[in-house]
């Protein structure tokens, strides 16, 4: 891909937000530089490209109502993730069940797909579908509600701030508050979109 568009690998990774990722999913919009080897400009995916839900990708200088329907929901986006991390943090002491989606306890991916669906966002059951939502984000641009999905994508923690997680370890403990996990088993950083 940094062959096609003249340019390397490390400057794909920087103008996606990759981190250390080489990660590219089919139907993922990705930024390239404007020119060969350029660093400093990105090209926007064109109209014409999908984006991660399958519709036309725009800038917003290409669509203002786009940008004014952001502003006019932000305020409640916002609340979103709040919603996200007090049902998680509900769920601190409950045991880890093996496919576990509650409400009497969980696995990893099924406590971040009920705690998100608070929010009114459906997500994949799964960690190995999971991975492929909202879009790529790194370890320094986590905010509350983003999915921390480690050990080669098989384990999932809801990110809460301050370093922290809440998850489901695994068979024989509870669902807990607990570090980032450190980024030598950190497969990808997910932000999800309301």
């Amino acid at each position: 891909m940094a062959r096609t568009h003249g340019t390397s690998v490390k400057v794909l990774q920087r103008l996606n937000d990759l981190g250390s990722s080489t990660l590219i999913y089919a139907g993922q919009a990705l930024n390239v530089p404007a020119t060969p080897d350029s660093a400093g400009s990105a090209r926007r995916p064109s109209a014409a490209a999908p984006a991660e839900d399958g519709q036309p990708s725009a800038t917003p200088a290409d669509n203002p109502a786009k940008t004014d329907k952001t502003a006019k929901t932000a305020k409640r986006d916002q609340s979103a993730p709040s919603a996200v991390i007090a049902y998680a943090r509900a769920q601190v002491g409950k045991p880890y069940i093996w496919g576990g989606t509650g409400p009497g306890g969980f696995d990893c991916s099924g406590l971040v797909m009920r705690a998100w669906e608070t929010a009114g966002v459906k997500l994949p059951r799964t960690t190995w579908n999971q991975i492929h939502a909202g879009s790529a984000t790194t370890r320094n641009r986590l905010v509350p509600g983003d999915l921390v999905l480690s050990y080669s994508g098989g384990h999932v923690g809801l990110y809460i701030g301050n370093g922290q997680i809440i998850h489901a370890p695994k068979p024989g403990t509870t669902i807990t508050a607990a570090p980032l996990p450190d980024p030598s088993v950190v497969t990808a950083y997910r932000h999800i979109h309301l």
